[in-house]
This record gives C-alpha cells, structure tokens and sequence, in this order.
C-alpha cells in the first residue's frame, strides 16, 4: 500500500489509501546499425495503439513516454500495466538526428512515426500485461551517407546525402546546398517532410578535390560542377524521376543562381537568400571601387587568398566578370526562385535587380514565378528587431522565413496547393524611425506586384551653406569644396557591412559628418511624414586638382534631436563616370558630371526629420582609399593630397533624386484581397473566355492573364506561359490549357485560376 503526500498552501495533506501502481519494466537496447555498438544519449518513444491507430497517413502520432539510453545504449520504462491498451505497445526510436526503427522492421526518420509507418505490415506490438519486456532492441542507422561525386573533368567533391527513410526503391524529391563552408547535418524539417536532402562542398573546399576557384567552377565556365552534380543526383536510384530545387544563404545562395544560369532540366525552384547575381558590382567592385575589407577578409578567413591577385587584376568590368554576371544570362533562368534580401545586407541591390530582371524578363518557368521578401535587415538572421542602433518594432522579424521556404518546395516540387503562388510577388518592409524616437512613422510591410512601387523623383538641390531642397539654384556661381588626404581616409562607421569590425546597419554618422574632409547638406525640417521607396541618384557636378578621386555618398535621416542616421550609402570611382568598362580620368579643374546611384531603400522620413546628404572623397576600409594619383589601379607608387570643388549654381545643378512615394496611391487593400468582377464562358470544345471590368475592383488597378499548358501534378501552376494580355477579355483555345488573373495593383495578390 502506498500513501501519497501533497502540500499545499502550507497545509499538510494526506490523501485516502489508494492500491500501489502495477509497474512492470519495459526495456531493451540501441544499436547501431553499421557495427552493432551500444548508442548513448538517444530517445525511445512508447504509445499504445489505441491511441496511435487513428493517426492520419502523414500525421506524427503522439508519443505518451520517453525514456533516454545510457552509456551502455540500454533504455528503461517503468509503465503501468494496469492502464487500458497496454497490451498493444508501438516501441519506437525517437531521435531526429538518425533513422531509427518503429519496433520492429519499419524504419523511420524523426521524433515520431506517421499515421502511415504503423500501419506497415512488418510492425509488431508489445503486450505489457504479459510482464516485463526486455531485450527489445532497436537499431539506430547514421543518417546520411558520403559520396566523392564525380565532375566532368575527373574531380570528386564531398557530397552528403540525407534520405527520408532507408526502405528500398523509394525516391524523393531532392533539396540541393552546395556550399563553400563547413558541412553540418541536414535540416530535419526537409527530411520529416519527405524531401531528400543533398549537401555538397565546392570544389577545393574542405574533403573535395580540385583547386579552389571561389565561384568559378559553380556557374556555367570551363566547370560546371552545379550541373553536374543535378545530373548525377537524377540519376541515383533515390531520384528516379523526381525533380531537385536548389537552396543557400549568403555563399551557399550565389551558388544556387549561377546553378539556375546553367538551366539544368531537373531543376524545379531556387531558394536563394541575401545573394547576388553580379560578382563585380555586387560584391567586389560596387560603385567600381575595389571592396577592401570584407574582399580580403573573407578569403583570408577562408583559405581562398590566393584568389586575391586575379580579382585586383581587373579592376574594370570586362569580360572577365560579363562572363561571370549572371545579369548576362537571365534568358537562361527558366526556374522560379524565392529571393530573401535586407536593406542594410551587402548584395541587397544584387537580389533586387535578379529578381526585377526576371520576374519582368520573357522566360518561360522564371517570369512571373518570382517572389522577394526584404526587410530592414543585415547580412545575419531575419528575427531580430535590433539592426546597428536602431530598434525596429516587432513587425520587422521574418518569423515565417523558414516555413515560406518550406512552401515553396512543397508547391514546385510536390504540387501542394498551399497558396504560396497567390502570395503577391513582393514583401518589403518600408522602414521608419526607431522605436522610442519620437513619432512613429513608417515601420510597415507593403506587398505589390513588382519593385519598385510606384513613386515620383524627386529633385532635392544642393545651395550654398549647407541646405538642401527642392527649389532649384538661383546663384550664378557656387561650390563647396574640401581637401582629401589619403593617408587619413574618412573611417567606415556602418552600412552594408559583412563584419562587426567598422559596425553593420544604422548607425550615427554624427562623428562623420563634422570630419572638415566631410561636406554635408541637410533639408529643413519635414512638416509631414515622406517616404521613398526605389533607386536614389546623386547628380553630382565636381571638379578636382587631382587626376581621379573617389565620391562617397551617404544618405542619413536626421532625427529631430540631431542624431544623423544612416540609411544608405556607397560610392563612385571618378574615373568611371562614363563607363566602368572604360577609365577617363579628371582634367584637373574642369566640371564633370557624375551619377552615384545608391543601392535602393524604404524608408519614411518621420515629421520633423531632416535628409541629409553628405559627400566624402573616400570611406575606408570598406572601400579602398584612392591615392589620386590617376596610376593604374592597385600600381600606384604614392598618394596625394587633393582638393576637391562641389559645384551647385544655375549651370551646375546637383542634386539629390529620391524616389517620393504618394501614400494616396497605395490601395491599402489586404495582399490576399480577391480579384472580382470576372466572368468565364465556355465557348464550347476547349475555347474559353475570360472577361472583366477592372472598374468594379476597386484594390486592383489592372489585370493581366496568364495561360499555359497544365500538367498533371500541377494543374495551376503557371510552367509555361502562352499568353498574356492586358485587355479585359482573352479567349483560350489549345487543349489543356489553363488560366490564372494576375492584379496589376499597388497591392499585389492573384486571382482566380482554372482549366477550360
């Protein structure tokens, strides 16, 4: 007889007499699978089958006790065989990280079952109230296996595969990551969802062979080792017939666009995340200053220095890097592709022009088949609200980032009807003050159909004493000059910055902006709210007693206690002004005319904010410091100290151009808002037409259709377009063509879709 005690409220209980518990022992060991070892540390999973047997087919069945082996593999469970339905036990391993068994001979992935794995016919139960039960043992397998993946050119390359399940003759479609990092294991979620995942190591790196050519060997040169590897994965016996997407972030996601610029057949969908498509303006040469820091940096950190010497050897964008830029060849890209990007990130204008560069271009499978979601975010994770010194509000995290990708296989690969295709195409979050910095303002997310949204530019005037504004000069002759030396370059303090060491994201520019080798221009004080959303252009009209000089540019908002913050910057090697494919150099003392295009942004300037502009002649180490000289780049046997003359008179406007977002232009209407007013007659055989008013709807402005051949596992999906109009009526007539509305608006969002 047991008595139980319970305290509460610091009164002493004691509860009536109730019979001891009949606990009998349930237990067994974990072995591995290759040599039969005992394995320490891992999950055993007991539910009964009364409680299991209703799990639907691809439902995870609720596990009711656990236990954890010891060092000697051995689990122990004491239950109580008194309890209903224990005469029917499902024993189970319960450990994402390997394959494990359903006891016995049904083997699985994950902490659970599915409704489908106890229904196999190899599952055998436990009967608890017959006594103990010990020497049930359960085999645990690794959960991948290695393979040295043959290139075209002989050379092997580190290849981990990540099944869902071991059984025989079974295959899944494929997710692929190829990286220059480190390998690490597979991310469960893909594998719990029956996806096959395909980790690879680029050439060179870590285990796999060959020279390190740091994305040379990924794209469509002398290798294609991207290519190859899609061909030999549809040809593994776990791939019959099945489709592959690629996916990556950072490194791992340049490598996924220059797989789809090699427009493999088997490849369904790219996942690309804060990468770019452009390895001259995006990475190495932005503005066509070499990028010091993070360049060298990352291939030091990555034991890829010695690729260093070939980058500085082409300082102008030749066809050294035309034949890298995947801009290039977008005809190529026949895949949809999930771009994620972040306003402060280091490529945000590379994602953005890939994405603009298909979703408008004419290839069938990529246009109109792209999504982009961007946020006031770094080069790091999408969940934090702290970006340099600002905190945005909760709104900001991505929170949903994993599950959107995860859709996104699931609907290009599987066909799963999850309504990620009638998401608007664009996700952008405009950006606005601080939290606690006064009035808010901005701090939201807009969806539309394209980027940018639609805004007027917006001339903002360089004057005389430092003011900024839209009127026009009014003087005859006026210039604002400085004096650069660059043995005491102006320091990097934030921006799009890959590491910590000079600051990421907005920071205060205040210790900036008074350097006396820094000129600045601000507005008054904004009496409402303004937003600019798009490209921004400084035209620029300066001389210099030097050959060539460098223009850094930074646009800050100035809040209303005079903390000015940064929102973007970059910069313009003079001699490039013309063409980055060519070099002019200054003729000392004349005016020329220069356009700084800085990396579009979102943002509200806050009531009472000010913009400001603020010019330098360098911004080190981010970028390298011009010596002045006019020498050939990096052969430069010294410096100089020049002085450098802004003009801003009647024949010499310089101006800042932003691109004023009218908010009245914004429908506001809900991104899932449905299209109306269509109407679909059957005109008899396969001729179907399709008419509306755009009149009567009022979030969407216009509309256009789509229409393409179906195929049987996805009958809506939009793979090969036939047709497009922007008319209100469109008749369809081939066999098995299908249809779908697509809003036009501000707002974004798709509408109906069918088949004849």
């Amino acid at each position: 007889m047991r008595t139980s005690i319970l305290c509460v409220s610091g009164l002493l209980l004691v509860s009536p007499a109730v019979p001891s518990l009949a606990l009998t022992e349930l237990s067994g060991t974990l072995m591995r699978e290759e040599d039969g070892t005992a394995l320490a540390g891992h999950t055993v999973g007991v539910t009964r089958w009364s409680v299991a047997h209703g799990t639907a087919a691809q439902a995870a069945i609720p596990v009711e006790w656990t236990a954890t082996s010891d060092d000697l593999g051995v689990y122990r469970l004491d239950l109580d065989e008194s309890l209903p339905g224990m005469d029917r036990l499902l024993v189970f391993t319960s450990d994402a990280r390997v394959f494990g068994e359903l006891y016995p001979g049904v083997d699985l992935r994950g902490v659970d079952p599915k409704g489908a794995d106890i229904r196999e016919p190899a599952v055998v139960t436990v009967d608890l109230t017959a006594g103990p039960q010990t020497g049930i043992d359960l085999v645990v397998a690794r959960a991948e296996r290695r393979e040295m993946v043959p290139m075209g050119d002989g050379v092997r390359l580190d290849t981990r595969i990540h099944l869902p399940s071991r059984r025989p003759g079974l295959s899944w479609p494929v997710l692929l990551h190829r990286t220059p990092y480190a390998l690490f294991g597979a991310n469960s979620e893909y594998l719990r969802h029956d996806f096959a995942v395909v980790l690879q190591n680029t050439r060179g790196r870590f285990d796999s062979e060959g020279e390190d050519l740091v994305f040379d060997a990924d794209g469509w040169l002398e290798h294609q080792d991207g290519y190859d590897t899609v061909k030999w994965i549809a040809d593994q016996p776990f791939c019959e017939g099945c489709r592959i997407c690629a996916y990556g972030k950072s490194a791992p996601g340049i490598t996924g666009y220059l797989l789809a610029g090699t427009a493999p057949e088997e490849l369904a969908c790219v996942w690309a995340e804060v990468a770019g498509g452009n390895l001259y303006h995006d990475y190495y040469y932005p503005g066509g200053e070499f990028r010091k820091h993070m360049i060298e940096t990352w291939l030091t950190e990555n034991g890829s220095l010695d690729k260093l010497d070939e980058i500085l050897s082409h300082p102008n964008e030749d066809d050294y890097w035309r034949q890298r830029n995947l801009l290039e060849r977008l005809d190529m890209v026949k895949v949809p592709i999930l771009h994620y990007a972040g306003w402060y990130d280091i490529v945000s204008q590379g994602t953005l022009n890939v994405f603009k560069g298909l979703q408008e271009g004419v290839t069938p499978g990529a246009r109109r088949n792209q999504k982009l979601v961007i946020g006031p975010w770094t080069h790091d994770d999408y969940t934090s609200t702290t970006r340099g010194q600002l905190r945005y509000p909760d709104n900001s995290a991505f929170q949903d980032a994993q599950q959107m990708g995860l859709d996104w296989f699931e609907f290009w690969l599987k066909g799963v009807d999850n309504g990620i295709l009638d998401t608007p195409p664009v996700r952008a979050y405009v950006m606005g003050p601080g939290v606690g910095t006064g009035a808010p303002a901005g701090n939201f997310w807009r969806t539309s159909v394209s980027w940018p949204p639609p805004a007027t530019e917006t001339a903002y005037y360089l004057h005389p004493g430092g003011l900024l504004s839209t009127a026009p000069p009014t003087e005859a002759v006026a210039e604002t000059s400085w004096v650069a030396d660059p043995a005491n370059p102006v320091p990097t303090h934030g921006g799009s910055n890959l590491y910590d060491d000079y600051g990421k994201g907005p920071l205060d520019q205040e210790a900036i902006d008074t350097r006396a080798d820094v000129v600045v221009w601000e507005s008054a004080p904004l009496l409402e709210p303004l937003e600019i959303s798009g490209p921004i252009r400084l035209i620029l009209h300066a001389s210099s007693d030097a050959l060539d000089a460098d223009w850094a540019v930074r646009l800050e908002d100035v809040y209303s206690n005079g903390r000015p913050m940064l929102v973007t910057d970059l910069i313009l090697k003079a001699r490039h002004r013309i063409g980055f494919d060519r070099e002019d150099l200054l003729s000392p003392g004349q005016i020329h005319e220069f356009e700084i295009r800085l990396w579009d942004t979102s943002l509200v300037f806050g009531f009472g904010h000010r913009i400001r502009i603020a010019i330098a002649a360098s911004n080190y180490p981010r970028f390298e410091s011009n010596p002045q000289t006019g020498q050939p780049f990096n052969q430069h046997t010294g410096a100089i100290v020049a002085t450098h003359r802004v003009h801003h008179d009647v024949p010499h406007p310089s101006r800042l151009l932003l691109p004023v977002v009218d908010t009245d232009a914004v429908t506001g209407c809900a991104a899932t808002a449905p299209v109306t007013g269509l109407t679909v007659e059957m005109l008899g055989g396969d001729t179907v037409r399709l008419s509306w008013n755009p009149s009567d709807d009022p979030c969407h402005r216009q509309y256009r259709v789509f229409a393409g051949t179906a195929g049987p596992q996805w009958p809506w999906i939009v793979r090969r377009p036939l047709a497009e109009t922007a008319a209100t009526e469109i008749e369809l007539t081939d066999p098995g063509v299908f249809w779908q509305v697509v809003s036009e608006g501000t707002d974004g969002g798709n509408g109906p879709h069918g088949a004849p």
